[in-house]
């Protein structure tokens, strides 16, 4: 089966509007879709699989494609069960090292996923030190594609 990346938001949850505030923009989530809805990323019941019935609640959905989508979505396999990265929100305050594996944000599970490939989404060569990673960050990645 196919697999997208997926960001979205929803309307009236007061986590994704304190999101999308800090961030600047419209998108609150990111995680990898198939083609059937269903999903593959980090909530705050933790990292794993969703039914298609669990995406009710968006309001605004834009899927992509990037290259080693694929490969992506294996490693992040790999930390199925891993719990949600609360600490992730205050992320810029308490300068928290987001590619520690031990529990994930929906963003930071993608970005560290596609940095396991040949074609990262974000560029942190410049040596500026990256804190937090947001849907937004994802969206300005010159990697993705609308699918």
């Amino acid at each position: 089966m196919k697999v997208f990346l997926q960001i979205v938001t929803t309307q009236w949850n007061p986590i994704d509007i304190a999101i999308r505030l800090k961030c600047g923009g419209w998108a609150s989530h990111a995680e990898f879709v198939f083609e059937d809805g269903s999903t593959f990323g980090a909530k705050m019941d933790g990292v794993k699989h969703r039914a298609t019935s669990e995406s009710k609640a968006y309001t605004r959905i834009e899927r992509f494609t990037a290259p080693y989508i694929e490969q992506a979505y294996n490693w992040a396999l790999t930390q199925l069960g891993k719990p949600y990265d609360f600490t992730a929100i205050a992320g810029i305050a308490l300068n928290r090292n987001w590619r520690e594996d031990d529990s994930w944000f929906c963003s930071e599970l993608v970005a560290a996923a596609f940095e396991q490939t040949p074609g990262p989404l974000l560029n942190d060569d410049d040596g500026i030190e990256i804190n937090w990673i947001s849907p937004r960050d994802l969206l300005l990645s010159l990697a993705i594609e609308k699918a």
